[in-house]
């Protein structure tokens, strides 16, 4: 996971969370809501990471975990009644962030599991595994 209900707290204050989470009205917290809305949030950046950097990442860097917040948050606006326009347009700009993330644009500061190809002229590039038989390899047989 990229955040945790207490930096969501930390982050929003308990009383929004409580606001956005509870479904039956008592105004607490509902864990499961939340972390669902985590995980969901989660999955989304791993989406956009999956093709660079090899996960799970060994440390959240600080803008993944401010990232998987404002996306927690907006994916529990959108199933309540409280919903303002400056979260949607974090949840935006977070999301870009993201895809600027996955295209190289920006870069999280860690190891990268997969480099994108380099750039060609458009055409189709072949690499191969290397030879499975060859007479290096038949044992005496060719």
């Amino acid at each position: 996971m990229y955040c945790t209900e207490k930096q969501m707290t930390e982050r929003f204050g308990a009383k929004l969370i409580a606001q956005l989470t509870s479904r039956d009205g008592s105004g607490r917290i509902n864990r499961k809501a939340l972390d669902s809305a985590i995980a969901d949030a989660a999955a989304e950046i791993d989406m956009h990471l999956a093709g660079r950097y090899a996960l799970p990442l060994s440390t959240v860097p600080l803008p993944l975990a401010r990232i998987a917040c404002i996306l927690a948050r907006d994916i529990l606006a959108v199933n309540s009644d409280i919903n303002d326009e400056r979260w949607r347009d974090q949840a935006a700009d977070a999301r870009k962030m993201l895809r600027d993330i996955s295209t190289g644009h920006v870069s999280l500061g860690v190891d990268a599991a997969a480099k994108p190809p380099a750039a060609s002229d458009g055409g189709v590039q072949m690499v191969s595994g290397g030879r499975i038989w060859g007479r290096d390899k038949s044992g005496g047989f060719v």
